[in-house]
């Protein structure tokens, strides 16, 4: 224990160029290290999310269209559905800057974690915790099921939780110090994340609690009253109205023009009964949010052993409820897995990492009880990163593998059957691969229908030469998912009997046998994690 208290006195003195310096390396060995030593940096295409950047470069090439056109045009047709504007302008340009590798999307990507991370740890140094904490809590928000928001190319999580980060240290700079310049830099950063994703502008109720929390915190009074909570308005006003009205004019945006319930299953619906909610929630616990569940367990007996001290607490817990609350409701038909545990993951770091290790009352054994259980819960967390960074690599080599062979085997003649259906995105990333490299080769097919034809999306309306059945035995190349791929729905019923096996990793191709082509068998490295 002594050992401990006088490394962590070591880390505390530290000076302030060094920290910044630690922090720095710290985080980008922490981010690069699993994105280049699991290989997710260069693992390419995925059949998910990524097919609109070869959708918008053959538009771009091979049909005239401009950068400006495509943006104008996506933004129409999202806001039928959906509200992120920022997010589809910046990735149509960072398209045309990046074109059809996407190593450079992919360092985008870890450059806006390494940033959120650097950003949280001195959102904890503001908050008052110890260097110790604050890495923790950074560390802790980002590290999980939800770390595929640092390699997974299509999510905005990581833009969203960067400015995030950047904007509540902004804020909590102003609120110190009283600078316009801080309240200005954070207004403008969270105006931006709230225009990358719906689910962050839900974060904006939380950060006008935490202006009143903060107020209420400096005047030293205890008791809570209407006038106190005044004053304390009073003294913020102009940045909280402007934090308000920022999130009325968009939830107002959202409700009368783009609609609550619109995409899939997530947003409300008041027609949907709680038991969906709830069910739900349950799946959430029983899968991603499991290491939640177990370590939250522990450190919520912990503190019920001091349950009357707790119940001053009640000012803290309602910041983390304001925080939560939101997220759970508006995934609560789906629930919170993957990349939707953001930005979730740093309101429950906030209160478990940086509130609760400075409340006075937890002491002796219990301390380090808790202490060891947000050590091992990081632990967990990694290894789950790990595993999901290993399965991504995988997938993204067999995928890539498997665009490359075909392209190789095809000539002006070559047919392709993709059999990727119901994931159309991995159709279209296909589609649009081969139509980027001169190609329009690929057809489709659908298993409840036994029918291929040249609908590529069903959820897209096409002429009617495109929904013409074609025959089956005009197919050289097959292409299907197989079952170590997540993916992975079903077999299609074709008969493969003509047909050469080829394994691809996650994937399968087939070659039929007088179709010219001669398929040698691909090498992919499998898993290397097993743990």
């Amino acid at each position: 224990m002594n050992c401990i208290k006088k490394l962590n006195e070591k880390i505390e003195g530290i000076g302030k160029r060094w920290e910044l310096v630690l922090v720095i390396l710290l985080s980008a060995l922490m981010v690069l290290g699993i994105i280049i030593g699991m290989g997710t940096l260069t693992s390419g295409y995925h059949l998910v999310d990524d097919h609109e950047f070869l959708e918008w470069i053959h538009q771009m090439r091979n049909e005239g269209k401009s950068v400006w056109e495509l943006i104008a045009r996506k933004l129409r047709q999202d806001f039928t559905l959906r509200y992120e504007p920022a997010y589809y302008a910046t990735r149509i340009l960072s398209t045309c800057i990046f074109g059809v590798g996407l190593t450079g999307y992919s360092l985008v990507k870890a450059a806006e974690i390494t940033i959120a991370c650097i950003f949280l740890y001195y959102c904890g140094r503001r908050m008052g915790a110890t260097k110790f904490y604050s890495f923790l809590f950074a560390a802790l928000s980002l590290v999980g099921y939800q770390s595929a928001a640092w390699w997974k190319l299509g999510p905005q999580e990581s833009q969203c939780t960067m400015f995030f980060a950047v904007g509540f240290y902004c804020m909590l700079r102003y609120l110190e110090n009283q600078r316009k310049i801080w309240a200005v830099l954070s207004i403008v950063l969270f105006f931006i994340m709230s225009n990358f994703k719906e689910s962050f502008i839900l974060l904006i109720p939380f950060l006008m609690l935490y202006v009143l929390y903060s107020e209420l915190q400096k005047d030293g009074e205890t008791a809570l009253t209407w006038r106190r909570i005044w004053k304390c308005i009073r003294n913020r006003f102009w940045y909280l109205l402007t934090l308000g009205l920022i999130f009325l004019v968009l939830v107002f945006v959202i409700v009368v023009f783009v609609g609550v319930n619109d995409y899939d299953m997530v947003g409300l619906d008041a027609s949907i009964p709680l038991k969906v909610y709830a069910e739900a929630l349950q799946r959430s616990f029983a899968n991603d949010l499991k290491w939640y569940k177990r370590f939250g367990i522990l450190f919520i007996l912990i503190l019920l052993t001091y349950w009357e001290d707790l119940k001053k607490l009640w000012k803290e817990m309602l910041l983390a409820a304001s925080f939560l609350l939101p997220q759970l409701v508006i995934f609560g038909q789906t629930g919170l897995g993957e990349r939707y545990i953001l930005p979730s993951s740093i309101g429950a770091a906030l209160f478990f990492v940086i509130i609760i290790p400075k409340w006075k009352p937890l002491s002796g054994k219990r301390r380090m009880v808790y202490v060891l259980g947000l050590w091992l819960l990081l632990a967990a967390h990694g290894r789950v990163a790990l595993r999901e960074a290993d399965y991504f690599r995988y997938r993204g080599q067999s995928v890539n593998t498997m665009l490359e062979t075909v392209l190789e085997w095809s000539d002006q003649d070559t047919k392709v059957l993709s059999c990727f259906r119901p994931n159309e995105e991995g159709n279209l990333t296909l589609n649009y691969w081969m139509l980027v490299h001169g190609y329009d080769n690929v057809y489709f097919w659908t298993e409840e229908e036994q029918l291929i034809n040249r609908v590529c999306d069903v959820n897209l309306d096409y002429p009617d030469e495109m929904m013409e059945e074609q025959d089956y035995d005009d197919m050289d190349i097959v292409v299907m998912y197989n079952q170590e791929d997540r993916h992975w729905c079903y077999t299609p019923t074709v008969d493969l009997s003509d047909f050469t096996e080829v394994e691809c990793g996650t994937l399968t191709l087939y070659v039929r046998k007088d179709s010219g082509i001669v398929p040698e068998d691909i090498e992919i490295e499998g898993l290397r994690i097993h743990f």
